[in-house]
């Protein structure tokens, strides 16, 4: 193993000490939680659960990354590290908006300890993806619509061209007859299969801005959910750079903001 493998496994094994950080503010939280008097039981026990599963969650993406060997990329790897620090993410904010209801100076300071300490995490994180990251010298030109097949068309995101939405006719979770399926980087839905004809004359014709308005018109106003409208692009979940909110502790929207800073909500 080369000295710069080694360098790299060494970051690895230090984001333990930001893990570590975590778990003793998860305590502080639970802690908090626990003596809480105007909070009932079932409420406490749901609160607590969010906070340890943010946690779980932080380890997991710690624990995916030390299985990599010899500093060497793998990249199924590192998309489910990440996706587990993306869930980490997403419980925070849920936590964070528990802790604002009861306005205390002690929720104060947790909301603010557990944000720093979070970022920090995060930010390390990030460190070591691009460390484990290979790099490419040429990006292949990605198409903006690709046909799969008469049944389904996939639209890649256009920094890193993985899939990030699909149009397909086929049977989502909960159909009991054939449908347009539409699955992106929020949710999965299902339209009449008589719109079928509209949607993939539009995939045809490479238009996306034609795709994000049929959404909007058939489905919510918030359109194809990885489109971004002044960018006439699709982003995959990472590039636009999705972050779920949340109030008093329930599911409110999700945001999404480009590469090149326009935010929309894309999930209501």
């Amino acid at each position: 193993m080369n000295r710069e493998n080694n360098i790299i496994l060494e970051k690895i094994l230090n984001l333990r000490d930001y893990v570590q950080n975590l778990e003793d503010i998860k305590e502080e939280i639970i802690n908090h939680f626990k003596n809480l008097k105007d909070l009932d039981d079932s409420t406490r026990k749901i609160w607590t659960s969010n906070v340890k599963e943010f946690f779980y969650s932080t380890v997991s993406a710690w624990e995916v990354l030390t299985t990599i060997t010899e500093g060497k990329p793998n990249l199924k790897k590192i998309d489910d590290s990440k996706s587990f620090l993306y869930a980490a993410r997403n419980r925070l904010s849920q936590i964070i908006s528990q802790l604002k209801i009861f306005q205390s100076r002690k929720s104060s300071l947790l909301i603010e300890k557990v944000g720093v300490s979070f970022k920090e995490c995060w930010d390390a994180f990030w460190s070591n993806f691009n460390d484990l990251l290979p790099k490419e010298e040429f990006v292949k030109p990605i198409e903006r619509i690709i046909k799969i097949s008469d049944l389904e068309y996939n639209l890649p995101c256009s920094v890193c061209s993985k899939t990030a939405v699909k149009f397909k006719i086929g049977y989502g979770r909960l159909d009991e007859k054939e449908s347009l399926v539409f699955r992106g980087i929020t949710l999965e839905t299902s339209l009449r299969i008589e719109l079928v004809n509209i949607l993939f004359k539009i995939l045809e014709e490479d238009d996306l801005l034609g795709a994000h308005n049929f959404m909007k018109k058939y489905h919510s106003p918030e359109g194809v959910d990885a489109y971004c409208p002044e960018c006439d692009k699709i982003y995959c979940w990472e590039h636009y750079n999705a972050w779920e909110e949340y109030d008093d502790g329930f599911y409110d929207c999700t945001y999404g903001e480009c590469p090149k800073g326009h935010k929309r909500m894309i999930d209501d």
